[in-house]
């Protein structure tokens, strides 16, 4: 990884943060001032570990919350990752879950996923990554999150507006998993912005006592 590179980029959302988010100036103008506590070469690693302890230390240090600290560094290491995953997407999506058993979590870069889509010419299921863009498959009536796979603990939430989105939910681990079902419309759709778009479809959830298992 070019690590000017990653840095250069770090500083560039930095600076759209504070053009679009004027009311947190205060707090990255402090992160630009503390550069020297950041080492762009560990971030990306602990990143992926999802290391919560070395990111809530970091962020005592310069003073700044933990949860915008993860932020900046996780959106300015996405796009490395998806140039990463890409030379892997069409072998990641053909494996027919043979050889990857953790059904919520990417095969290549470890991030938990919170959508899949129903594909239009056949209904299989496939996950998706909104870090580094990776389809994988999973089966269809199964609960990513347990493993429970009984037909009559597995149902599915909708909302009028639109039946293509959709929310699995599992009785036995209270898990649930947004979806969107190609089907009703034929085609495609870009799942990274629709798992931003469907936020409702998450409260909708969570107010009926499902969780996404975010902290397992």
């Amino acid at each position: 990884m070019d690590l000017d590179q990653y840095k250069s980029l770090y500083n560039s959302l930095l600076l759209l943060l504070k053009e679009c988010r004027p009311e947190i100036v205060g707090v990255l103008d402090k992160i630009l001032a503390n550069q020297d506590q950041l080492d762009f070469n560990l971030l990306p690693v602990k990143l992926l570990e999802a290391d919560q302890k070395y990111f809530s230390e970091l962020s005592a240090r310069i003073d700044v919350p933990t949860e915008l600290l993860i932020f900046t560094f996780d959106h300015s290491l996405r796009p490395f990752l998806r140039l990463w995953a890409e030379p892997y997407y069409s072998e990641i999506a053909e494996d027919e879950f043979r050889s990857w058993s953790f059904a919520s979590i990417c095969p290549f870069c470890g991030s938990k996923s919170h959508i899949s889509r129903l594909r239009a010419t056949d209904g299989r299921r496939f996950m998706f990554c909104d870090h580094c863009f990776t389809e994988w498959e999973t089966r269809n009536l199964y609960c990513v999150h347990c493993g429970n796979n009984t037909p009559d603990t597995i149902q599915y939430l909708t909302v009028e507006e639109d039946p293509a989105y959709q929310v699995y939910t599992c009785e036995e681990c209270k898990g649930y998993l947004k979806t969107f079902d190609e089907r009703h419309k034929g085609d495609k759709t870009d799942l990274f912005i629709a798992n931003i778009e469907t936020v409702y479809l998450d409260m909708l959830a969570k107010e009926k006592g499902y969780t996404s298992h975010d902290n397992d």
